[in-house]
């Protein structure tokens, strides 16, 4: 009988996270939810355990490095190895541009969506190069690939961005993929807040997106569970937007 395959999904609790690991336990893997809110990340788990999955709950904030050290050392317990990660937990700026940016809300944006991720990608690559390999997809956004109106937020995706390429390069001779996926609005997770914006904006908005509409999470979570799929062999170092078609204008 074939070894299970294993992943993890951090912010698992949240909207995007929480439809990402099921679609991972409805493709066979054995997933362990992470999120700082063990109550969310346990809601996550019983949902795909009820549809016949098999998940475990992990609580965890990204942004502690002993935090996250602990976090590995139960998955490896637990699991005793690692195929794949979707490294999902985020925060986001507030909407803030420079000018007006908090002290405060710049670096905890910037320790959560950027060093939370290199956290985790540490002791991810560790763990699956023992295997031999595996793949990591890291949640940027759009305002990774373009200029955003939020100071903090743009440039820790921005920075994702980077970690990604970086991780993709020196790690591929060693059987790793690593790609990153970019959202634009999403009827989800932090593109709720957009999406919860007057009317008139929320209309102005959706009008510049050549699909006319916000996507969802599902779509976004198809894209994470393809790219850590054997049918994305050769896909490494990829920002895939995930924008309706923003980025073509």
């Amino acid at each position: 009988m074939a070894e299970q395959k294993t992943v993890l999904v951090t912010g698992g609790g949240g909207d995007i996270g929480r439809v990402t690991a099921g679609m991972f336990a409805a493709a066979g893997y054995r997933v362990a939810v992470s999120d700082v809110r063990e109550a969310a990340a346990a809601d996550t788990v019983e949902a795909i355990r009820r549809d016949g999955g098999r998940a475990d709950v992990y609580e965890a904030n990204i942004a502690d490095p002993e935090g996250v050290k602990s976090l590995f050392e139960r998955i490896e317990t637990d699991y005793g190895y690692l195929d794949a990660a979707f490294n999902n937990a985020g925060r986001g700026g507030g909407g803030v541009p420079l000018l007006e940016a908090d002290d405060d809300i710049w670096h905890d944006c910037l320790l959560i969506n950027l060093t939370g991720t290199y956290y985790c990608m540490k002791h991810e690559l560790r763990m699956m190069l023992k295997r031999g390999g595996g793949a990591i997809v890291n949640n940027s956004s759009l305002w990774g690939l373009h200029g955003g109106p939020t100071a903090a937020y743009t440039a820790s995706k921005h920075g994702v961005i980077g970690l990604t390429k970086h991780a993709a390069v020196t790690y591929a001779c060693q059987g790793m993929r690593i790609n990153a996926i970019c959202p634009g609005i999403i009827t989800a997770g932090l593109g709720l807040k957009v999406l919860c914006r007057p009317a008139d904006v929320v209309e102005t908005m959706l009008a510049k997106v050549p699909a006319k509409r916000a996507g969802t999470a599902d779509e976004v979570a198809a894209a994470a569970v393809w790219l850590c799929s054997d049918a994305a062999s050769y896909m490494n170092g990829h920002m895939m937007a995930i924008d309706g078609g923003c980025g073509s204008v």
